[in-house]
């Protein structure tokens, strides 16, 4: 991809930040989208490696301080395939619950 934003946010600041973190990344995407780009959420909070966390592994690499906490890397760049939207009749309806878990 031309184009990696790592996602970061600050967790002495804010006891949200995952969630504030995610907002962002989400629009981020939606607006690459808006330019005619695609682009790929690349999961590193909670993700492990032989070694390490994925997290540590990007902190070191950027020297990011260890107050902060990586949600994700952002890959953005020119789609290489436009794939088709999911049509409502593809949707598992037995994943799909209204009103009550169950229904």
């Amino acid at each position: 991809a031309p184009c990696a934003i790592v996602v970061i946010g600050d967790s002495e600041k804010s006891d949200v930040w995952v969630e504030d973190a995610s907002i962002s990344a989400s629009y981020m995407q939606l607006r690459a989208e808006d330019l005619g780009l695609g682009s790929v959420w690349i999961q590193m909070r909670k993700r492990v490696s032989d070694k390490d966390s994925s997290e540590n592994e990007v902190k070191k690499v950027l020297n990011i301080p260890e107050k902060y906490g990586v949600l994700c890397i952002l890959a953005i760049g020119y789609k290489g395939e436009n794939k088709e939207p999911y049509k409502i009749d593809d949707v598992d309806k037995g994943r799909v619950h209204f009103g009550m878990y169950g229904n």
